[in-house]
């Protein structure tokens, strides 16, 4: 059921663009599609009383509406064109995602205790928290029809087709051509990272160590938060260098206009402006280089968290420490991960944005959220058949660690090229 609804987003999340630039507003998509995966929700949560091929029309619901992750980078883009507010909203919207992702944890634990019945239908553990869930995306649903601003599309006659801007992104010139397929390598392989987590998480804490489905969910909600943390602080990172360059050159404007007062003002007015002009350019290429930087370090810590996985998958084959022990140490290493997905998914989404045309940004954004899905649905897939193996997670989570060593050098080549 998980791989159709992932596969629906795939499809989905190609062609949601064009669907937003037929229908001529994206906010009014994202609201569409939020309400889709309200009725996905409730359909799920209404199997047991309806039938059971309604668990596969929910599945199909929520996937279309999954769509409305990847139409949100195009919603960013139009609303900002200057890339550090990008990042900062991308960064923003990873926050949130993360944050709701741990608070899910705590609602499906409460909403478990759900017993109460309305008319025929019952709500028990079993379906209380999709049926929860589905109410509060309602509330969320209503609260974005006022807080969303409606940012305008390009028209039918100054726009062109999805078809149209893939065959422009791939004739593009060589190193950006590259550029854009790297970045969107690295957010597949992002998603793979998370995806990794969730599929393990209750494979090794159940499974392996016993630990019931409630510390499971806490162990995920404290690797989500420190995920969410380091959302809140890469922003500020990435503006260190840039803020206090910035200082520097309005120390710098401000001896420059004392001096004019004292000199030829128009030829000091004509260097002003080309001072700022370079700043301008100092500001693109740093913002540039230091996400660059920061998803080197982002898949650096993923290397380190997967190797706390391996290494608490070999502690318990072994015995060597109480089940307790070993599984904080398993929990430390998922943290580790989570926080690299939220630097991977902040950082290559905005500098995805660089490398494509700004007028088939609507149609081409959203891939970033059919990479992303097609990661959430190939992941499982690998890992399970590994997982069988005699090595078991080791080899599974060693694939991982082999592919972020992969990813690494493509990344690093990104760095310093002007854009």
């Amino acid at each position: 059921m998980q791989a159709v609804s992932a596969s629906v987003q795939i499809v989905a999340s190609f062609i949601i663009g064009d669907i937003a630039q037929r229908v001529g507003s994206i906010k009014w998509c994202i609201i569409a599609l939020f309400l889709l995966s309200f009725a996905g929700n409730f359909l799920y949560s209404c199997a047991s009383t309806i039938s059971l091929s309604t668990i596969l029309g929910g599945r199909i619901l929520c996937g279309v509406a999954s769509a409305s992750g990847a139409l949100i980078y195009s919603y960013i883009t139009a609303i900002h064109k200057e890339r550090t507010k990008v990042f900062k909203f991308v960064s923003a919207y990873r926050t949130a995602s993360g944050f709701f992702m741990a608070i899910s944890q705590l609602v499906a634990i409460f909403a478990s205790y759900c017993d109460f019945k309305i008319h025929n239908f019952k709500v028990n553990s079993n379906n209380g928290p999709t049926f929860v869930c589905s109410f509060i995306i309602l509330a969320v649903t209503a609260l974005l029809v006022f807080v969303l601003e409606n940012p305008a599309v390009p028209t039918k006659k100054t726009s062109m087709s999805f078809t149209k801007a893939l065959q422009g992104f791939f004739s593009a010139p060589k190193w950006t051509l590259a550029g854009g397929i790297i970045l969107l390598w690295g957010m597949f392989f992002a998603s793979f990272l998370m995806s990794e987590v969730v599929y393990f998480m209750p494979v090794f804490l159940t499974e392996s160590l016993g630990w019931e489905t409630k510390f499971q969910g806490v162990a995920f909600m404290v690797a989500s938060i420190i995920g969410i943390c380091g959302s809140l602080v890469f922003p500020h990172l990435i503006e260190m260098p840039i803020r206090k360059k910035e200082k520097e050159f309005n120390s710098q404007a401000e001896s420059q206009l004392k001096l004019s007062e004292k000199s030829d003002i128009s030829h000091n007015s004509e260097e002003s402006a080309d001072r700022k002009q370079e700043f301008e350019a100092y500001k693109k290429n740093a913002l540039y280089n230091n996400q660059i930087v920061l998803s080197l370090v982002s898949l650096l810590i993923a290397l380190v968290g997967q190797a706390f996985m391996i290494g608490a998958a070999q502690v318990f084959r072994h015995r060597s420490l109480p089940h307790i022990n070993t599984g904080c140490f398993f929990v430390g290493g998922m943290s580790l991960v989570m926080l690299a997905y939220n630097g991977m998914a902040s950082t290559f989404p905005a500098l995805f944005s660089v490398y494509i045309d700004p007028q088939v940004k609507l149609q081409l954004m959203p891939a970033i959220g059919a990479v992303a899905a097609l990661g959430k649905l190939i992941a499982p897939i690998v890992l399970s058949n590994l997982y069988q193996t005699k090595l078991g997670l080791s080899i599974a989570v060693g694939l991982g660690m082999i592919l972020t060593a992969l990813t690494l050098m493509p990344v690093f080549l990104l760095k310093d090229k002007k854009h």
